[in-house]
């Protein structure tokens, strides 16, 4: 074992052991870095840890991209008399898939898996792309170019548990842990999860066409539970029609994690802030609390 390993694995010892310290999430993350297995959340983490400035690539950017082809249909619905382009349907359709989970792919598809389900609805795109000369679609093909093109389908890019048990698996996979050693690590998983919490906020986000925004902390949800969400405002339409979406969820119950100055300020946080302990605290001053411009649309996607 290398002294970089050694020093990663006395830090994760140190978290097993019930001494918690965000400094050593940190670094077990960035050490591990090119060394996460294929575990997503774990990389992405990483990714933001090292570049909290701008991210244009990567999960969370993806579900951002999708979450907005998703719903513009909706807004030229309202708004435009004539509606929404069979473009934008299609592409919803392929954004929706991409978004939903192998449970609703097969509650959606009538059983299907998901291999067999994107077979299935590519088929149909391309025949409806194509327009008249593309052939009839099947019963199969119109009922999954329906059920993934006309609705939304949301579910958050990183979730809790996926972020804590990819924690774990990277480290195994590395040595630093056995399998059997999992366990002494569930007193770490809120420290964890806000520090997963504290890198994502404040970083900004570019789609690649000009249009982007900011990720925020916050709990201003039906559940009171922390959450990271994306800020994202839609152009070319009379108002500004702006999306909150969680890309972060969490089942950390706020009131439980976060300082006294935070309690009447649900978010999203347009602050810096910090772990201490393991709860949430903002850094320097407090920023007066925004109004609500009237001039502008916004929906909310908990």
């Amino acid at each position: 074992m290398t002294l970089h390993d050694q020093q990663l694995k006395a830090r994760l010892n140190r978290l097993m052991s019930g001494d918690l310290r965000a400094d050593d999430v940190a670094k077990l993350y960035v050490g591990m870095r090119s060394s996460s297995y294929g575990r997503v959340s774990f990389k992405e983490l990483a990714d933001f840890a090292a570049h909290p400035d701008l991210r244009n690539r990567g999960p969370v950017t993806d579900r951002i991209r999708d979450m907005r082809t998703t719903f513009r249909p909706l807004v030229d619905r309202a708004l435009n008399p004539a509606g929404p382009n069979i473009d934008q349907i299609l592409a919803r359709a392929e954004s929706n898939f991409r978004m939903a989970t192998d449970e609703q792919v097969a509650r959606l598809s009538g059983g299907l898996g998901r291999r067999k389900a994107a077979s299935v609805l590519e088929s149909a795109i391309e025949k409806l792309r194509k327009g008249a000369g593309g052939g009839s679609l099947s019963a199969t093909e119109e009922l999954l170019a329906l059920n993934f093109g006309d609705r939304v389908i949301w579910n958050p890019a990183l979730r809790a548990q996926q972020v804590f048990e990819d924690f774990k698996h990277v480290m195994i996979k590395n040595g630093l842990m056995t399998a059997a050693d999992g366990g002494k690590l569930d007193g770490a998983r809120a420290l964890m999860i806000l520090h997963a919490v504290t890198v994502m906020h404040g970083a900004a986000f570019e789609l690649g066409d000009g249009m982007g925004g900011v990720l925020q902390a916050g709990y201003n949800n039906k559940d009171g539970c922390l959450e990271v969400t994306a800020d994202l405002r839609l152009e070319g339409y009379p108002k500004v029609i702006s999306l909150k979406m969680a890309m972060f969820w969490t089942d950390l119950l706020a009131k439980d994690h976060i300082g006294e100055m935070l309690m009447d300020r649900p978010g999203p946080w347009d602050f810096p802030i910090e772990i201490q302990g393991c709860k949430l605290y903002p850094i320097g001053n407090l920023l007066a609390l925004q109004e609500i411009d009237v001039g502008s649309a916004t929906v909310d996607f908990p």
